[in-house]
């Protein structure tokens, strides 16, 4: 495993970044725990680079649940939305504030969001970013870890879970008038009802023709999942999950072989339980 040097607090002033950062950068290098950090960032965001370490901070105990971080992670913070957007390759995401690779993030600085955090809203970032990098270090090496096939639901469900971030997403009613409404017909793997404007996409099943504009159905559906997952088989599985994904296996038969079932077949059972929820008004 590369380690970082032992120094708490380094800051290194037109230091070389991983990634592009503007208005010359700086470079600081800290350890939390066994974690080990890189914050990347330019000098008008020496206030936000201070926030966004505390957070990590603070999120580093949160995430040693699914492992922990084994590896150090380098966190980039961009001046501009269109900077963050620019460098992850995604246009037209007005709401994505941070993006997460295998040991590394990419975030917008919190002082150019349309709504600038607080210590919660940094705190919970910060977790469900670190969980998704603690989930590719455990599930795969930096080579192979985009390879593991982890659905979209898992990965962003897992992250919001541990981050506690159910109340910002789509719930189950929300979720029970998605599939029940007459334009999620083929969402349902069913015809399109004539007369209807029939839906592209399933939050879980096929979240991507949904992903950009229906972001909080994605999230909320994936958020949802887990805590079906989590609730039906425990959170030891799901550790298990991410670790038999580490021996060399991708995310379908990882599920298969830890579950018991394909996840497949999970995904229809948890939209049935959606649908015939109702959902739960009484």
């Amino acid at each position: 495993m590369r380690a970082f040097p032992a120094a708490v607090a380094l800051v290194l002033t037109g230091a070389c970044a991983p990634r592009a950062v503007t208005g010359g950068s700086r470079m600081e290098e800290f350890v939390t725990g066994t974690a080990k950090f890189r914050v990347v960032y330019s000098g008008e965001d020496r206030d936000a680079a201070r926030d966004v370490r505390r957070a990590l901070e603070r999120a580093v105990p949160r995430v040693e649940r699914w492992g922990g971080l084994r590896f150090p992670v380098t966190v980039t913070i961009h001046a501009t939305h269109e900077a963050l957007e620019a460098v992850v390759d995604r246009r037209g995401y007005e709401w994505l504030h941070a993006w997460a690779r295998f040991e590394s993030i990419d975030l917008q600085s919190p002082r150019t969001w349309t709504d600038r955090p607080g210590a919660r809203e940094l705190d919970a970032l910060a977790t469900h970013e670190l969980t998704h990098c603690a989930m590719y270090q455990l599930a795969g090496g930096d080579m192979t870890w985009m390879y593991k096939e982890i659905p979209r639901w898992f990965s962003e469900g897992l992250a919001t879970f541990t981050a506690g971030q159910g109340d910002r997403y789509a719930g189950l009613e929300d979720l029970h008038r998605f599939y029940t409404a007459p334009r999620a017909a083929d969402a349902l793997g069913e015809s399109a009802v004539a007369g209807t404007l029939a839906r592209r996409g399933d939050p879980v099943v096929d979240p991507d023709p949904l992903y950009q504009n229906q972001w909080w159905i994605v999230y909320g559906a994936g958020h949802r999942a887990t805590e079906f997952l989590v609730a039906r088989y425990g959170e030891r599985r799901v550790l298990e999950l991410l670790r038999a994904m580490g021996t060399g296996l991708r995310f379908p038969a990882a599920f298969k072989r830890v579950i018991g079932i394909t996840d497949a077949e999970f995904a229809a059972d948890f939209r049935r339980y959606v649908i015939w929820g109702g959902w739960r008004k009484d």
